[in-house]
């Protein structure tokens, strides 16, 4: 089920690492990891999905998913008119035998329309340029930031949440970390969870349940300590797009999970979706991704799932910043994080990589135009109630909701779904709209 070589779980019952001993270093990883992330910068907390165009900050390459950015969690919640129970101690339910199957997308009603504008977050540190892009459906609210976090090899998180204040329904990046693991040494000091070449020194977990408790759980997820769980569903071909990325011999895994709680009488489910993947046995170096996160009153996440899946799957960096995320790397493995860290000194320094930059632009760019289909076929398998459409403006594949008849885009990056096939935007004096069309396939 888990899709992990033989090799690892025989280095986890391998006599150098007693059970026990196992689940007291988890317990640690608990108190260090996250909180060495929070403390690094981050005031929070939040899921990592394949993001739309091949968003190459959460997309590992090169044999090192080290370049990665991941999103903390945390974040303020917005106000809402449903109670939101993070931060409270949920009631533990009876679990459910299987997850159950998402309703039919609804038919559009009393709106005509449905509008969905990119919500762009700038990264004050790279000088304050747009770093990335968010689809937010009319009526919602959004908020997200960009952090650096010179000291790991993740190198910055991408903080994003997307909630919709009617119901609930909060959509959350999770903070995401690289991990190695290997027998310890005579005299070898870094402590369990502690930074070991930018990388948290930490056993490898591999039941997803398990990673989910020790990791998210303390902290990010803590409402969902006493949660039940409904049902662990595989999803192989994120594991397997991980492996690619990771360019290198490597097994993974990846999973959604859906648990079900009660908060001051009402049920709610939470969906947490990630992937989990490790190279070499000792040393081990394993490493989370994709990991996002959608709860909501009980229903309302299959009710919404179209609006749902058109936002996990439209997070995106920009080219530039992309661009200059790729350069910071190359810094971090020359050893220059102190420059890194100073805020002054690491704009400067990403001034003076200016024309490397807009190389390295064309080359993302090129790689996210090789990558539609798959990531498409990607969208296909692992989200429901959307359909990819052919963006003429932005050069992409847009993932929209089912149930509208015409599907439209703005030069500004909007879009709007209509229910009467006979309704041109055009016609509304609210800019210049063209049709979308499915993409083939």
């Amino acid at each position: 089920m888990y899709n992990v070589a033989p090799s690892h779980a025989a280095h986890l019952l391998d006599d150098d690492v007693s059970t026990s001993h196992h689940r007291t270093m988890r317990q640690l990883v608990l108190a260090t990891i996250v909180g060495a992330l929070l403390a690094g910068g981050c005031s929070s907390s939040g899921p990592d999905v394949i993001a739309r165009s091949a968003d190459r900050s959460d997309t590992p390459s090169g044999g090192d998913p080290s370049a990665s950015t991941s999103v903390p969690a945390n974040l303020p919640t917005p106000p809402v008119s449903v109670a939101d129970p993070r931060g409270a101690t949920p009631i533990t339910l009876e679990p459910q035998p299987s997850l159950p199957q998402p309703a039919a997308p609804p038919a559009p009603t009393e709106e005509p329309l449905a509008r969905f504008s990119p919500y762009t977050v700038s990264d004050p540190a790279s000088n304050g340029i747009n770093a990335f892009s968010v689809l937010v459906p009319d009526g919602w609210q959004a908020s997200g930031s960009v952090q650096w976090l010179p000291e790991w090899s993740r190198l910055a998180f991408v903080q994003t949440r997307v909630n919709d204040p009617a119901t609930g329904l909060t959509i959350d990046w999770l903070p995401v970390q690289d991990f190695m693991y290997f027998t310890p040494p005579t005299g070898f000091e870094v402590p369990i969870g502690g930074n070991y070449q930018g990388k948290a020194y930490v056993p490898p977990i591999i039941d997803p349940s398990q990673f989910v408790r020790d990791f998210w759980m303390p902290d990010t997820l803590s409402h969902l300590q006493n949660a039940s769980v409904i049902a662990v569903v595989d999803q192989p071909i994120v594991a397997d797009e991980f492996v690619r990325l990771y360019g290198g011999p490597a097994t993974a895994g990846s999973w959604r999970i859906r648990y079900e709680y009660a908060f001051e009488g009402v049920t709610w489910e939470q969906d947490v979706s990630f992937a989990l993947l490790y190279s070499g046995n000792d040393p081990v170096s394993w490493y989370v991704n994709f990991a996002a996160t959608a709860g909501a009153p009980k229903g309302e996440l299959d009710r919404q799932q179209g609006l749902v899946s058109a936002v996990l799957a439209s997070r995106v960096t920009t080219l530039e910043w992309e661009a200059n995320l790729r350069i910071v790397k190359q810094l971090f493995y020359q050893g220059i994080q102190q420059q890194m860290a100073d805020t002054v000194r690491f704009g400067e320094l990403l001034a003076q990589y200016r024309a490397e930059s807009q190389a390295l632009q064309q080359q993302v760019f090129d790689e996210r135009m090789q990558s539609l289909d798959r990531q498409n076929e990607i969208f296909r398998e692992t989200l429901g109630g959307v359909q990819g459409y052919d963006d003429p403006v932005n050069q992409t594949v847009v993932q929209l909701p089912l149930g509208w008849d015409t599907y439209w885009v703005n030069q500004q990056g909007e879009y709007i779904a209509v229910s009467d096939p006979n309704l041109d935007p055009n016609t509304l004096n609210d800019g210049t709209w063209q049709q979308l069309e499915p993409r083939a396939g």
